[in-house]
Parts: C-alpha cells; sequence; structure tokens
C-alpha cells in the first residue's frame, strides 16, 4: 500500500473534513476489504496504532466515517479505521422522506411497482446510479428515486448499470394475450360444467378407498410445493416479535435453518421455526425456497474446495506456543485466537472466542464432520464451550493447546479425552 496515495486522498477532502465532522454517526452498513495486507489501525491517521492486518474480501461491520478513514469493527473493536482507499462500501440503509414512495423493478418511471413505502421507513441499499438507488430486495431487481431516500452513507456505495427501458407495446402484447387466455379458459370451464352434470351419477358411485387416494394425492402435491426459508445469515438471525428491529429477540437462528414462512412481506417475514417459535425475520438474511421441505433442522452447505488450503496453511503453525488471548500465528496464539487468525487469512470472519464461535457458521453432526470444519469441547467441564479446534479428516483436528502439550498440536479426535468433551461442530467454510 502506498502512504503517498493515501496522504493525497486526505489533503483533497479536507474540505469535506468540516461538513463530516469527527467519527459522524451513520445508518448500519457494511463493506469489504479490497487489497492483501490492509493495516487496521486505532485511529484515523496514518500515524496509528496497527491493530492487524485484513486481507482482500474481508467484510467489516461499518460505523462511520471520519474524514478519509471508515470506522469498522475489527476483531471485536468498534473503534477501529480503515483507510477509504483499501475498503469498499456493499450496503448501506437510508431512511424513506415521502409517503407511498413507489419502489419499481427497473431504474426509470415506466417499470412496474413492487411496492410502496412511506415516511420513516428504513430500507438496506446495495448500489446507485443516475436519479436511482438499487436494493437489497427481490434480488436486487428493485430501486427507488433518490429523491426520497436520504442516508449518509449512501453515497459511498458502488455505480450499478442503469435497467432496460421496458416497451409499452410489449406490456400491451402481452396484456391482450392474458386476456385471451383468460378468455379460453372460461370457455374450457364452462363445457368441463356441462359433462360435469352428465357424469354426476356416476360421480356418487365412486368408491370411498378412490376419494381417499386422491385426498392423499393432493396432500403430498401440497407438501412438494411448500415454500419455506432458509437463514444465509453469516452468524446468526434473530427472530423478533414484530418486524422492527426495536422487537424483542425471541430466538436466534443459526446459519443454514430452515422454518415456515407463514406471511411473505418486502422486509419482514412472519415464521415459525423448528423450535416452535412464531415471530418476524428480515428478508435481507434470508432465502426462500419452494419445493419439498427438508424434514432436518438446517441444510448443510457442501464442504469447501478451500478446506485443503487452509488445513495446509494451518499445519504450517504447529509448534507455535500457546499464549492467552494470543492471536499471532507466528508469537503465541490461544484456542480461538488460533482458529480466528487463520480463517481470516482466507476471508472467514469470526467470533473472537470459542463459545461465541458458535454462532458462526452452520451445526454439524459428528457424524458428517468435513476438513475445515470447526470443533468445540468443554474442557472446564462447566456445561459449556471452553475450546475450539479445525477438523483436518482422518478423525483428526489441529488446535492451539493449554495442556501437557502445549502449543498448536494435531490430537485424535476419538481419544478419551476429546471423546468426553466434545461438544459440537460449525460448518464456517463456503
Amino acid at each position: 500500500m502506498s502512504k503517498y496515495k493515501v496522504l493525497k486522498r486526505i489533503l483533497v477532502a479536507v474540505s469535506s473534513i468540516c461538513m463530516l465532522s469527527t467519527a459522524t454517526v451513520f445508518a448500519a452498513a457494511s463493506g469489504a476489504i479490497n487489497d492483501e495486507g490492509v493495516n487496521i489501525r486505532s485511529a484515523a491517521n496514518l500515524g496509528a496504532d496497527v491493530l492487524g492486518t485484513a486481507d482482500k474480501g474481508t467484510e467489516l461491520v461499518l460505523h462511520g466515517r471520519d474524514g478519509d478513514w471508515y470506522q469498522v469493527t475489527f476483531n471485536g473493536n468498534q473503534n477501529a479505521y480503515v483507510s477509504a482507499d483499501y475498503f469498499d462500501v456493499t450496503r448501506a440503509e437510508g431512511k424513506v422522506q415521502g409517503t407511498n414512495i413507489n419502489v419499481r423493478t427497473g431504474s426509470n418511471t415506466k417499470s412496474d411497482v413492487i411496492k410502496t413505502v412511506t415516511d420513516g421507513d428504513v430500507i438496506t441499499v446495495i448500489g446507485k446510479l443516475d436519479g436511482w438507488y438499487q436494493l437489497a430486495y427481490n434480488n436486487g431487481n428493485a430501486y427507488i428515486s433518490k429523491d426520497y431516500l436520504d442516508g449518509d452513507m449512501l453515497t459511498y456505495l458502488p455505480s450499478v448499470s442503469a435497467t432496460a427501458e421496458p416497451k409499452e407495446e410489449k406490456k400491451e402484447e402481452t396484456k391482450e394475450k392474458e386476456q385471451t387466455k383468460q378468455e379460453e379458459k372460461e370457455e374450457i370451464k364452462k363445457e368441463e360444467e356441462k359433462d360435469d352434470k352428465k357424469e354426476d351419477t356416476k360421480e356418487d358411485t365412486k368408491e370411498d378407498t378412490k376419494e381417499d387416494t386422491k385426498e392423499d394425492k393432493d396432500s403430498k402435491q401440497s407438501n412438494e410445493t411448500t415454500t419455506y426459508g432458509v437463514v444465509i445469515a453469516e452468524s446468526y438471525l434473530r427472530v423478533r416479535s414484530s418486524a422492527s428491529t426495536s422487537g424483542e429477540v425471541l430466538e436466534n437462528l443459526a446459519g443454514g435453518e430452515i422454518f415456515d414462512v407463514m406471511q411473505s412481506g418486502a422486509d419482514w417475514l412472519k415464521i415459525k421455526t423448528a423450535e416452535g417459535t412464531t415471530g418476524y425475520v428480515s428478508t435481507e438474511y434470508v432465502s426462500l425456497r419452494t419445493g419439498k421441505k427438508p424434514e432436518t433442522k438446517t441444510v448443510l452447505p457442501a464442504p469447501s474446495s478451500k478446506a485443503n488450503e487452509v488445513i495446509s496453511y494451518a499445519k504450517q503453525f504447529l509448534g507455535t506456543p500457546y499464549v492467552w488471548g494470543g492471536t499471532d500465528l507466528e508469537k503465541g496464539v490461544d484456542c480461538s485466537g488460533y482458529v480466528f487468525a487463520v480463517m481470516q487469512k482466507f476471508g472467514v470472519t469470526l467470533n473472537r472466542n470459542s463459545a461465541s464461535m458458535t454462532s458462526n457458521g452452520v451445526p454439524v453432526k459428528k457424524s458428517e464432520l468435513a476438513p475445515g470444519d470447526l470443533v468445540f469441547f468443554d474442557t472446564d467441564r462447566n456445561g459449556g464451550i471452553s475450546h475450539v479446534g479445525i477438523y483436518i479428516g482422518n478423525d483428526q483436528y489441529i488446535h492451539s493447546s493449554s495442556g501437557n502439550k502445549s502449543g498448536v498440536i494435531i490430537s485424535d479426535i476419538t481419544d478419551s479425552y476429546s471423546q468426553t468433551t466434545y461438544v459440537t461442530a460449525r460448518r464456517v467454510l463456503k
């Protein structure tokens, strides 16, 4: 990275610093590192201490902007800063200004209206273009005029391409075809009703068993076309008592968990979880699917192709000493610090301690463990999580131990100690 490049941007932005002020508070937003080995600092200047480095693709929660620096959360520290040169904002919230504002399928006033929003509504934006914002809704095929959305971070979003202008002629043709099709359906229905009257006597003599078979078939078809949801959040998704971020949190769903959809909305879904909880979740962090709902509680992602690369990298640090609270793969790490640092190298951001890491990824049964999965243990034997390692296959896992064999070692998950302390596992690689 070039210090002079950053300094140049800082000098250019001097006139805007007065307007932005220091550490201005913005609506919820996030972004990603766009280069390798980017320094994350303790303050918004080049002389500040380096808290650590982040590689390309690392996603960070964004809290605000201070001059030419973004304030982010890094390793649990919310007062961390990264140069704007090396960080791209990927999503930001905006507040609606106006009543009954149209959200359209395209970036023009001739596009179809999907829904309307009103003054004070908060919506997530993922891109911008002349006069319009692209929303994180309807697979990105949703737009709102810039005139009716306000948000301090929106200006830093990436530019996107304009959608094609809809042709009124095609709309009219489609309308005519639909009308003709409907008329044909009505004619067929009339003919069928005539035939039904002729067959009334025959229908009355059908056996009950045949009726039961038909009901069973209808039930089967219904089950095969169920609409259900899958959590796609990186860590966990909050189920709330109302369709609002101020609603009480009733349950947390891990990534991959499946739930029933009771009512679908633009920004919130009313759902029923596998545990029987009824509540609301944000549509931003779910994938709606149609078909036969899986019988399992979660949809387990396939083992990642990155696993071999991750394991090879992790083994490079065999023998690194155990240091409580350490995250330096060369000088010393504790169990969670070791896992955190290894996964961070591959763009996977985890919670910092072993217990909170169980909120990351998707739950995995012990019988379904794959290389790269995280394995968790209750080494304190108090009913909680106190240790974590990385499963490397063949019943082995690599971890930083504070026991007799101190430091980064490889252990057998089938040995008596590991078996009696093993609790659960998570798949965090994609």
